[in-house]
């Protein structure tokens, strides 16, 4: 019923894929996510070492025979490429993810391994890019989605339908989607399935604060530090100050300092905090939420989420098929 060039390729009930959570995109949050219908991504950098990182794979694998993601994202991911290498030896895994500078030399050899390659992106442009390098599938996240940003980012209601036209691999619409109605338009915009941040972290199963869970339920998009965060374009001149300056740092450090200045942060030094709280509210501080609050009004489990979700578009389309 919910058949899509998406579902097809990763073997999932429903054009749905969980969003990567920085330090918190555990197996115990990816798992449900998988077991409802929806793709479940583990984010690998959060982990620290490809050993911790390798457990955590094998917990996940033993909790579910459902298909599973990895992210990889390129910046505050330590020890990518061995992670990479651990994913291609455990198996198991249908997707890896990167983002969000240049990335085939993680995906091409994932896909010589049987693994399909997703590149996330923050425009039309680079999505384009991914596409020649050879990427299986791409995420455009709009303005309203949080994290990582584009200086020529535009709305997801742009995004997608320009990116359809353009490209011929299947496109994967971000950016404020957090219920049926934004999923079933996506979809009439031509995306092959929606992949949702927000949405997820107000779930039951996120391991955020209860606190914090539900301060996005009762904010808006008005709410000025989520706003400010979405559509605030990086600093070019700060973002070309610090590109100036990758050979003059530890590449950690510069990553670090990079990856604030794209999720339209400061560049920063390190947090000195490095336990799970303190990693926890750097985190949030830096991609509080998206605009995808505007439609979380409650804190649900994953399968009542997404049940809720598809049950309503499903009524979506019973409306439109007698009229």
């Amino acid at each position: 019923m919910w058949k899509t060039k998406i579902t097809e390729m990763f073997g999932t009930k429903y054009p749905i894929i969980q969003g990567a959570f920085g330090t918190f995109g555990t197996a115990d949050f990816a798992v449900p996510v998988s077991e409802a219908g929806g793709l479940g991504m583990i984010t690998a950098g959060g982990f620290g070492t490809a050993e911790r990182f390798r457990e955590e794979l094998k917990k996940a694998k033993s909790m579910t025979d459902k298909p599973l993601a990895v992210n990889l994202t390129v910046m505050g991911c330590p020890e990518i490429e061995q992670m990479r290498d651990v994913i291609i030896r455990e198996g198991g895994i249908v997707a890896v993810e990167t983002a969000p500078m240049r990335a085939d030399f993680l995906g091409k050899p994932c896909q010589e391994a049987g693994i399909k390659w997703i590149h996330k992106v923050g425009s039309v442009k680079h999505a384009l890019s991914a596409e020649r390098q050879g990427a299986d599938a791409v995420v455009i996240v709009g303005l309203e989605g949080a994290g990582f940003k584009a200086m020529d980012q535009v709305t997801t209601m742009i995004n997608i339908p320009w990116a359809v036209r353009c490209m011929k691999i299947p496109v994967i619409a971000a950016g404020g989607i957090g219920d049926a109605r934004g999923f079933m338009a996506a979809l009439m915009l031509g995306a092959e399935a929606v992949y949702m941040g927000t949405a997820f972290m107000t779930t039951q199963e996120c391991p955020i604060s209860a606190k914090y869970k539900q301060f996005l339920v009762d904010a808006d998009p008005t709410n000025l530090t989520i706003r400010t965060k979405c559509l605030t374009p990086p600093n070019q001149e700060e973002v070309g100050k610090l590109m100036a300056q990758r050979d003059q740092m530890p590449e950690h450090e510069w990553l670090w300092k990079l990856e604030q200045a794209m999720a339209g942060g400061t560049a920063g030094d390190l947090p000195a905090d490095m336990s799970a709280d303190g990693l926890e509210a750097e985190v949030l501080r830096s991609v509080p939420g998206s605009l995808a609050v505007a439609v979380r009004n409650e804190i649900q489990t994953i399968k009542e989420f997404i049940d809720t979700m598809i049950g309503e578009a499903e009524e979506i389309r019973r409306r439109w098929s007698i009229q």
